[in-house]
């Protein structure tokens, strides 16, 4: 039954209103989106993944995480890092020479992939919270798209040239 004194509807109103948004909390999603559009993926190659980067890999320090290791003239670099935080890539696009190896840190608070958008290209595999991984770029230039296979909102690019 509805009530009719119009002070007893807009209490019923505004619980009904605080009820819903607090419903609406609930389902909403703490993972920040981060939108972007890169170039599709124009070159094929076979990918090498591997695990706990050597020292002769030249990878970055977890200090300089984020930042890739080329120079300030957008030179391509010979080893890059990317950092996974906040549901997130940093940077979101790199560029390396071909055949670099690409370091890859999880700062996150959960399970991520680097995996490229055309199938086969590179995958990282599951990268547990707090893990770090390689794999090699592939040897054909070209810009290559990627995403986390889990969370696909997660979007880079990774320029060969």
């Amino acid at each position: 039954m509805l009530p009719t004194n119009p002070r007893r509807w807009r209490t019923a109103l505004t619980a009904v209103t605080v009820l819903a948004l607090l419903g609406l909390a609930g389902c909403s999603s703490s993972k920040p989106s981060t939108p972007s559009t890169p170039a599709p993926a124009t070159a094929d190659t076979t990918p090498t993944t591997g695990g706990t980067p050597s020292p002769s890999a030249g990878s970055a320090s977890p200090t300089s995480a984020g930042s890739a290791s080329a120079s300030p003239s957008g030179t391509p670099a010979a080893a890059v890092t990317v950092t996974i935080k906040d549901f997130a890539f940093s940077p979101v696009a790199v560029t390396v020479t071909p055949g670099a190896t690409v370091t890859v840190i999880n700062q996150d608070s959960t399970t991520h992939t680097v995996t490229s958008v055309t199938d086969g290209l590179f995958d990282t595999g599951d990268v547990a919270a707090g893990q770090t991984t390689t794999f090699t770029a592939p040897t054909t230039p070209g810009e290559y798209r990627y995403i986390c296979s889990i969370h696909p909102n997660m979007h880079g690019t990774l320029t060969v040239q």
